[in-house]
C-alpha cells in the first residue's frame, strides 16, 4: 500500500464504474488509488482531518469528503481540486 500514511482509515469509497478507483480519507486527508490499492496518491488541497468520503454513482468524478467538524467538500475532478458546497 505504497503512498498511505500509516494511521486509522475514517472512510472508504469505490468508483462503482471502476472497482480499481478507490479512495481512503484519514487524519491527514484524502487519498486516492488507481490502481485497486497497490499505490496511493495524497488529493493535494482536499480536506485534512477527514471522517467520510463517497462517490456519486451517477458522476463519479464527483467526490465528497466530510471532516470531523462537519465541513463537507467536493471534487468534481476524482480529487484533483475540492472546494466547499454552497
Amino acid at each position: 500500500m505504497g503512498g498511505l500514511p500509516t494511521g486509522t482509515v475514517n472512510g472508504f469509497a469505490v468508483d462503482p464504474t471502476n472497482p480499481k478507483v478507490m479512495y481512503v480519507v484519514l487524519r491527514d486527508g484524502v487519498f486516492r488509488s488507481d490502481n485497486a490499492g497497490k499505490a496511493w496518491t495524497h488529493a493535494t488541497g482536499g480536506p485534512t482531518n477527514a471522517a467520510a468520503v463517497t462517490v456519486n454513482p451517477k458522476k463519479p468524478q464527483d467526490i465528497y469528503a466530510a471532516t470531523m467538524d462537519g465541513t463537507l467538500y467536493r471534487s468534481t475532478d476524482g480529487g484533483g481540486q475540492w472546494s466547499e458546497p454552497r
